[in-house]
């Protein structure tokens, strides 16, 4: 996506380097446009069900970070291993399935 958004000429909504300007400002209207077309590049590239997690977002950058922060930072691969090892040996053994669900939830949203 960082590409095709690039190649637009857009990559400055992604990394904050284009400025929301003020609403009095005459360019604000052109932000916003601009803003919700790449929202909506970033929305449209995802599953309904990771969408749902993102479209509340305000800004593309938002978007842009908490995908980021939900699928990887880069910074610490060994707690990523840790983490995709605790949700492989994480089982229900006998306790509700609410339960359950919501430990697994907590392992993939970490």
């Amino acid at each position: 996506m960082e590409m095709r958004i690039g190649s637009r000429n857009k990559a400055g909504y992604l990394t904050g380097e284009v400025k929301k300007p003020p609403p009095e400002d005459s360019n604000y209207a052109i932000w916003v446009t601009e803003n919700y077309k790449v929202k909506n590049w970033l929305i449209d590239s995802m599953d309904l069900l990771l969408m749902q997690q993102f479209i509340r977002l305000s800004t593309a950058k938002e978007i842009w970070k908490a995908v980021a922060k939900t699928f990887y930072d880069e910074s610490d691969e060994t707690f990523l291993f840790e983490l995709n090892k605790k949700s492989f040996s994480t089982t229900q053994n006998g306790r509700p399935l609410s339960t359950y669900y919501n430990e697994l939830v907590a392992i993939f949203q970490e």
